[in-house]
């Protein structure tokens, strides 16, 4: 009876469980390259089976995966039929909003054959999916970003235990740049800007050089991380020392209530002065440079994102954390993210 009352308590201080799994917003479910025209792609969205389509006209959507029929799965043998998504099981079809086309049989859609849509958009390269616990519609939206003379941008992502509470909060966690990344002088530039969904923050640090071949030299690295919700954010990453500029995209997409799907991407603005860097780098095309550069910055970065997973997969959160000077605005950040939460599972939780 003890050992249970210990392990209560040590959960009650701890707050083990205490964030609901899915947060309002809005999340990745794949990168727009990744859905091409007539392909189905199936997710675990939030706790939800859903897939996502491209009509032939281009048109991207995201739907539950059982047809309303009579369950099946789409994914597995469903087809896009021109600007339709037919079903495997009696061939009923239904567009991008979920209405029921066609059946089959050339009789008239039963009023109940409707197949629940999901809200969507298609920003900065990604498809974005609304999730919201209580059904409302999206009450904000992420904004599209000018990618006029910047690379593509490499992507990469990874399954994990965590949450995207927890995986945004890094944005503001100061204290661990430097411990778990090693990163040198870190300094927070401005006070943290918070309104409504929207969190801006602006810091500094050093690192070594070691991804362009000088380890003994520090860089100094100017960061502005702008997230939008728990779900979707990008940091602009300033190297003045080399006249280099960055976006870090950061992406944490709930799956089932234990696991997200963490997808991180990078582009680089072209470089102009090449010489800033290396003076050998002056006889290369720029179009070579701005090539094999972003992907030997996109391998620091995914290395930088890694060190994370073991801290993250393996931690609780702690509700009310002992925070010290040089943690960083943690405790704003967790007043800001309550907002995602609707008050139902804030109560459940």
């Amino acid at each position: 009876m003890l050992e249970t009352q210990t392990v209560a308590a040590e959960k009650k201080q701890t707050g083990y469980n205490e964030l609901p799994p899915f947060p309002n917003g809005w999340y990745a479910a794949c990168s727009s390259a990744q859905l091409k025209k007539g392909q189905l792609i199936s997710k675990k969205f939030c706790g939800h089976d859903i897939v996502l389509f491209r009509t032939e006209a281009g048109v991207p959507a995201a739907v539950d995966a059982y047809c309303p029929h009579m369950g099946a799965h789409f994914a597995h043998g469903g087809t896009v039929q021109g600007e339709t998504i037919k079903c495997p099981f009696h061939d009923f079809c239904f567009d991008v909003k979920g209405t029921c086309t066609s059946t089959g049989y050339g009789t008239k859609p039963p009023p109940k054959a409707v197949l629940r849509s999901w809200h969507l958009q298609e920003k900065n390269g990604f498809i974005l999916v609304w999730f919201h616990s209580e059904d409302k519609a999206p009450e904000w939206e992420v904004p599209a970003i000018d990618f006029e003379g910047w690379t593509p941008v490499i992507t990469t992502e990874w399954e994990l235990k965590s949450h995207p509470q927890e995986t945004t909060e890094n944005s503001v966690d100061l204290g661990h740049l430097s411990i778990v990344h090693g990163y040198n002088k870190v300094e927070m530039l401005t006070e943290l800007e918070l309104d409504k969904h929207y969190l801006n923050a602006k810091y500094a640090m050093h690192r070594k050089a070691d991804f362009f071949g000088n380890p003994k030299h520090l860089l100094r690295a100017e960061f502005h991380g702008h997230a939008y919700g728990l779900g979707y954010s990008y940091v602009e990453v300033s190297v003045p020392e080399y006249g280099l500029q960055y976006r870090n995209f950061v992406q944490p997409t709930p799956i089932d209530g234990e696991k997200i799907l963490l997808r991180i991407g990078l582009c680089m603005k072209h470089v102009e002065n090449p010489g800033k860097i290396n003076p050998l780098l002056s006889i290369i095309p720029k179009s070579v440079i701005n090539k094999f550069l972003p992907k030997i910055s996109f391998r620091a970065y995914a290395h930088d994102v890694s060190q994370d997973f073991k801290i993250w997969e393996n931690k609780v959160y702690v509700t009310q954390p002992a925070l010290a000077k040089g943690d960083g605005p943690i405790g704003r950040y967790r007043q800001w993210a309550r907002q995602f939460y609707s008050e139902n599972h804030l109560a459940e939780n």
